[in-house]
């Protein structure tokens, strides 16, 4: 316990107010300092895919000169119009079939934004400002039984992609809360809020399949019957919606195959293009966030074996991540906003992973992710 304002708070509590300032002050210098207090500037709006939501008014809209745009963009096309009402809302998703698959974020936008199109870009950046607040109650009770880390769940600040999903506005954030829950309640042998976030998880994100397998496959090793009901069930929500998006007919590649190929072919040509671009500051922070995602994928399997007896869930979830990163293409790999968010599920493992004897080395691994956030918050335009 801990004095504060005169109260004792529990560490947890402490923790989230520590985060709570600090998003609010990132969230206000991007809403004012980097988007000059247009919420559209955290959808990363492109001119080069020139159609917007027909629910978006091109001359209040920030548009980024020269650009494609990112995936926030179309995540607010869908929270715009999470139905499909509008013949147009089709016509500015550049891949509806895969789009659509992931709606448990954009409909919270419209949710929350009461469906009014003014509120729904706020509704959807305050979800992420909340859900990095969520992620470090949730590791803030994981960590509760060990009072050396008890400032530990902090280092949700220091993950790079945490920054980078807040400002861009996609869905991996909300992703990885349901992850580190599946992790918890699994830990806390809690059946139904394991099988409730995973359920959630899929229907944010479908990589959250790979935490239902390794948390299922666990559940074998450990034999915990109880644990294989709820599982059964989890992924039922998210097989219904995709029949459902299957039966509309939507354009585009619902798999996006060509994400990946042959195993560590992309990983080299990534280290093949970081040499061949030479020592600019742009390849520089390539290398370096390229080189961080790689160190904490290794050190997660080495603190394993350091504690084999511990972290199976954690163990086994980070495999099948790992496995996917090393089948990932250039697709992914060349653009360090790209892989930084895609498999910023690998920081989050490493967060869950609770080693004996190796807490300096993770903590030197996030003092340099934190370098990499403030780079990333100072730089990118």
């Amino acid at each position: 316990m801990t004095d504060f304002m005169g109260r004792k708070v529990s560490p947890a509590i402490k923790n989230v107010l520590i985060s709570t300032f600090i998003v609010t002050m990132v969230v206000g210098y991007l809403y004012w300092g980097k988007f000059s207090g247009n919420i559209t500037g955290f959808f990363r709006i492109g001119s080069v895919f020139s159609y917007l939501s027909p629910y978006l008014n091109p001359d209040q809209a920030l548009i980024f000169k020269g650009e494609i745009g990112y995936d926030g963009q179309q995540f607010l096309s869908l929270a715009l119009d999470p139905g499909l009402q509008n013949p147009d809302t089709i016509t500015a998703l550049d891949n509806p079939s895969y789009r659509y698959r992931r709606i448990l974020y954009p409909l919270m936008g419209y949710v929350l934004g009461l469906g009014n199109p003014t509120l729904i870009p706020y509704a959807m950046v305050a979800i992420n400002g909340i859900t990095i607040l969520i992620l470090v109650w949730v590791l803030s009770n994981y960590v509760k039984s060990y009072p050396q880390f008890q400032s530990h769940p902090l280092f949700v600040l220091c993950i790079p992609g945490v920054w980078m999903v807040l400002s861009l506005s996609t869905a991996d954030l909300l992703s990885n809360l349901f992850l580190v829950t599946a992790v918890y309640g699994y830990s806390q042998r809690k059946p139904p809020l394991t099988a409730i976030v995973l359920g959630l998880g899929c229907l944010t994100r479908e990589t959250i399949l790979l935490i239902w397998i390794g948390i299922g496959v666990t559940s074998l090793w450990e034999r915990r019957k109880e644990m294989i009901t709820p599982l059964i069930l989890a992924p039922i929500p998210a097989v219904l919606w995709n029949l459902y998006v299957i039966n509309q007919h939507l354009p585009g590649d619902p798999v996006i195959s060509h994400h990946f190929g042959l195993p560590f072919l992309g990983i080299l040509h990534k280290f093949a293009s970081l040499f061949r671009n030479g020592l600019t500051s742009k390849n520089l922070f390539e290398g370096f966030l390229f080189g961080l995602l790689i160190a904490i994928a290794v050190s997660i399997f080495w603190y394993y074996r350091q504690n084999p007896l511990c972290n199976r869930a954690v163990y086994l979830c980070s495999l099948l991540v790992c496995t996917m990163l090393v089948f990932s293409r250039m697709t992914i790999l060349s653009y360090y906003l790209d892989y930084s968010r895609v498999y910023m599920d690998l920081y989050f493992l490493f967060l869950l992973s609770l080693p004996i004897d190796a807490f300096f080395l993770k903590k030197g691994l996030f003092i340099l992710s934190g370098i990499g956030s403030l780079a990333f918050l100072g730089l990118h335009s």
